[in-house]
């Protein structure tokens, strides 16, 4: 359904945003685009959809390249921007009919699709309300029927669940099930790990503009921080002693240390594929090199600790 190839943006004053980035979505799949703020997200979306050109590199949809097919391509995308883009002194059923008429649904349609779409985003007794009269989860809810109004076959979510509430938030997640159920295609970028997790049949990390990692939730936790997680407390560690330190004491590849904190206890997270025979095995290795164990135990890592063991727990602007 999309294939990137070699895509590279770079911006007015020298900025990259993005470096020879490659990668396909086939149809029917979810996707979660992660990277940390400033790895270049936004850009690859804009690029999908046609709202920037790229400096050098390929985006096709459906087999169409989309600097060359922009009307048709548009009317293949649903794009739900990180900014919703409603006009505030519409009512819902206004924003919804001026959507209708932009993409060219068929007139004797757009009363049933309307109407489809308010009940889809539970917005049917609203419908007549002027859109800044809604909550944020509200605006998002119709931002989201809006992108699938003119039956748009690739859905691209920016930050879809941004801002809203709980209840919000299921809708919205229910819906984006639902639109797999139907055969459409979904790209979503998102900060919320949770959500990728729940939602995505795979997983796209970019970082510094680049590809870093691809694949199922699953596969990525066990590639790159095993089977589960041993998180012990430490006495005895020297501000020194790092990672590659206790990787040799423990025999396990340690993900990362604590910093040490007025010479108390410190933190290290071990990566096991054994799970609960690693776990004596472990506590017994610290304890012969001379450290005392405060607490341990072990759970199965989250996509989070999946994030920060490709793109590092460094801040990011």
């Amino acid at each position: 359904m999309v294939e990137v190839s070699n895509l590279t943006h770079i911006y007015k004053g020298g900025q990259k945003a993005l470096d020879k980035l490659s990668f396909s979505v086939e149809k029917g799949e979810i996707i979660g685009l992660l990277g940390p703020n400033g790895a270049g997200k936004s850009t690859a979306v804009k690029l999908i959809t046609g709202i920037l050109k790229p400096t050098s590199g390929s985006v096709k949809v459906a087999g169409h390249e989309v600097s060359d097919n922009l009307d048709a391509i548009r009317k293949l995308i649903g794009f739900m921007p990180q900014e919703t883009a409603l006009y505030q002194d519409l009512t819902a059923y206004e924003a919804l009919e001026y959507h209708a008429e932009l993409y060219g649904v068929p007139k004797e349609e757009v009363k049933d699709r309307i109407a489809k779409m308010l009940e889809l985003a539970g917005l049917t007794h609203r419908k007549n309300d002027l859109v800044k009269t809604y909550s944020g989860g509200m605006k998002r809810r119709l931002a989201l029927v809006r992108s699938i109004l003119h039956d748009s076959e690739l859905l691209i979510l920016d930050e879809m669940s941004l801002g809203v509430d709980v209840q919000s938030r299921n809708l919205i997640w229910n819906q984006v099930r639902k639109l797999k159920d139907e055969g459409r295609t979904v790209i979503f970028c998102t900060n919320y790990m949770d959500e990728a997790e729940a939602l995505a049949n795979r997983v796209i990390v970019i970082d510094n503009g680049a590809l870093v990692a691809s694949g199922t939730p699953g596969d990525l936790k066990h590639e790159h921080v095993g089977n589960y997680l041993i998180e012990v407390l430490i006495e005895g560690m020297e501000s020194t002693h790092g990672p590659d330190w206790l990787t040799e004491k423990v025999k396990l590849d340690v993900e990362k240390v604590s910093d040490p904190l007025n010479g108390g206890p410190r933190t290290a997270w071990i990566r096991s594929l054994e799970g609960h025979s690693d776990l004596p095995l472990v506590i017994g290795r610290l304890s012969e090199s001379g450290l005392v164990v405060k607490q341990a135990s072990m759970r199965e890592p989250s996509l989070g600790d999946v994030f920060l063991a490709i793109t590092g727990s460094t801040l990011r602007d």
